[in-house]
């Protein structure tokens, strides 16, 4: 116990990783996969772009995924069962009667959507419902598949597939939610406790996966992944038989609990992205700002006197990064070689590697001294893509990134020592992608590769590219 400390008696609950900072940009506007996206940062009008927001759901700018911008929430008083949600309409559906409906010639197959959702601090209970994809058949909202992702047994989620199709390829349902003409094709439950109280406060990456079937085959498949991790997954399905009057075309966001919330409570959606191949997390930058959830402990009065965060890599091989012990009751660490200490494979390193995923753990220290214990590691931090050649990452291809490469020629190395060909050796490849990605003033040559240190300081002064 610290001196002086008062006589706390209650471990501190283990905190959470809550987000973790963005880049910029994430890259949607230029992917053909990409079928829709929203930050929620446009405008906060829902109406404008989506079907209906189900009678709740708004626009908030309190909390967002990264720590800045906006999100999406549904508030539930005690026992409401409707808290809203998004309804977003693509390809060809006929069920788009607000005309909002992106890509409207197209008719998709096999597609993936992605949101984060947080549930407040303290959460209690399972809503229920979370989202859909579905394949609507007629204006009368009839559905040929639906593909649910709802609350499980416990305190977690499942996928639950459901066909709207009989033998003869023919549409049996003739509304939303038509359950009795639906065949379902049973639960498949995940283990991670999305709702459980110790799992609230966090921003958590749900992506569901549906491909439909080959007609006249059994080959469809439904997925859920959650940060990056396959939860469930049915295969073998034969989702529609030979049907083929439109593909999926409307993928729903959800805040609808069936028995309705026992508190007053609410959660919230950001990073929404419809795409015809695998999303996977958020793009961080290489020197991003991570948060922690905020200190809980079961003694009154208690508060934090210090954390600590640590990073390795997705296979949890070993310990890449380590803050030491930040003193204070703050919650936000810049994660840099300022902040803490870059070890292992990334031993003198200033940034993680772009392109790269990592988990990373907390814990906490109340008054007393007592540490909690540490968090599960959490893979939640996935580094954005840089140019080749822009060592730095700092989005310029210039001077500085030939430095980085002539200081590390022919020696081992990472992206930051200038091995942008990922082979663990910094060479005559790595030169070449540097060079044709710098656009040199008018005037400056590109430097030729020579002996470590040669041209160091004149390429110091070379003309900066913004890629």
């Amino acid at each position: 116990m610290l001196a002086g400390a008062p006589g706390f008696g209650a471990v501190p609950h283990s905190p959470r990783i809550d987000t973790v900072s963005l880049a910029a940009d994430q890259g949607w506007a230029g992917d053909p996969d990409i079928i829709w996206y929203d930050d929620f940062s446009g405008s906060e009008d829902l109406l404008t772009r989506y079907l209906d927001n189900g009678g709740g759901c708004t626009v908030i700018s309190y909390e967002a995924l990264g720590g800045t911008g906006k999100s999406v929430h549904g508030l539930w008083q005690v026992g409401q069962v409707n808290a809203g949600g998004v309804r977003k309409c693509f390809g060809r559906c006929p069920a788009d009667y607000r005309g909002c409906a992106v890509r409207t010639t197209e008719d998709f197959r096999d597609i993936y959507w992605r949101h984060y959702v947080k549930h407040q601090p303290g959460w209690i209970g399972n809503p229920g419902k979370m989202s859909r994809a579905t394949a609507f058949a007629g204006a009368n909202w009839s559905q040929a598949m639906i593909a649910h992702i709802w609350g499980g047994y416990s305190l977690n989620l499942g996928i639950s597939p459901a066909r709207g199709v009989d033998a003869n390829s023919q549409v049996v349902t003739t509304c939303y939610n038509d359950f009795p003409n639906l065949t379902w094709f049973g639960w498949q439950q995940g283990d991670y406790q999305i709702f459980d109280t110790a799992e609230s406060g966090r921003w958590v990456c749900l992506e569901g996966h549906v491909r439909l079937n080959t007609p006249g085959l059994s080959d469809g498949v439904f997925t859920l992944y959650i940060d990056g991790q396959v939860q469930a997954h049915s295969p073998n399905l034969n989702w529609v038989y030979s049907w083929q009057d439109y593909g999926i075309n409307a993928v729903f966001l959800e805040n609808y609990w069936n028995d309705g919330s026992p508190v007053e409570q609410e959660r919230y959606f950001d990073d929404f992205v419809i795409s015809t191949s695998y999303i996977g997390l958020a793009k961080s930058p290489v020197r991003p700002m991570v948060t922690k959830t905020a200190f809980r402990d079961d003694d009154a009065g208690d508060s934090q006197s210090a954390w600590q965060l640590q990073v390795t890599d997705e296979y949890g091989s070993a310990v890449l990064w380590d803050s030491g012990t930040i003193l204070g009751g703050g919650d936000t660490v810049a994660l840099d070689a300022d902040h803490g200490l870059f070890q292992g494979g990334l031993a003198g390193k200033t940034m993680l590697e772009p392109d790269t995923l990592y988990a990373l753990r907390a814990r906490q220290r109340d008054g007393g001294g007592s540490w909690s214990d540490w968090s599960p590691w959490m893979t939640v931090l996935r580094t954005a893509a840089a140019t080749p050649g822009d060592a730095n990452c700092d989005g310029s291809v210039d001077g500085l990134d030939y430095n980085a490469w002539s200081l590390h020629y022919l020696q081992g190395g990472n992206w930051e020592f200038g091995d942008f060909n990922g082979d663990a050796v910094v060479d005559g490849l790595d030169y070449n992608l540097w060079s044709l990605n710098y656009d040199p003033a008018a005037g400056a040559a590109v430097p030729e590769p020579a002996t470590p240190l040669l041209l160091c300081a004149a390429a110091m002064l070379l003309g900066r590219r913004r890629r």
